[in-house]
């Protein structure tokens, strides 16, 4: 199993397991960068947690699927994901998330892209 694959199946239940949120949170390197969809880079762990808490606040219900593949820089996932807005909406996206992964076995540089949204 790929830290990606750990990545996923702790995003499953971090909403609503705080041990689970903070085992996610300690996938990624200290300096670790997330590009989000449509918005700003984070660097640092506190603030992926920050991101990632303000991400469950306002999401839960979540179900992914996903496949991941080893790349030349790191790792690539496949995934589509159901769930329930904050407002009671229910949604479904899918999309790739693509890690790059250092020599501990953290993520130190995460992008995702959301190619299908509703």
């Amino acid at each position: 199993m790929t830290v990606l694959d750990q990545y996923f199946q702790l995003s499953d239940r971090a909403s609503d397991d705080e041990k689970a949120f903070n085992q996610l949170v300690e996938l990624f390197a200290e300096q670790a960068e997330v590009q989000p969809a449509g918005a700003r880079k984070v660097i640092g762990r506190e603030a992926i947690a920050k991101l990632y808490r303000q991400f469950f606040q306002s999401y839960s219900g979540m179900q992914r699927v996903w496949t991941t593949r080893k790349t030349e820089n790191g790792l690539e996932a496949i995934w589509a994901i159901a769930g329930k807005r904050d407002s009671g909406e229910l949604f479904a996206m899918q999309g790739r998330h693509i890690a790059e992964v250092d020599a501990q076995g953290k993520i130190y540089a995460l992008e995702v892209h959301v190619s299908k949204a509703n």
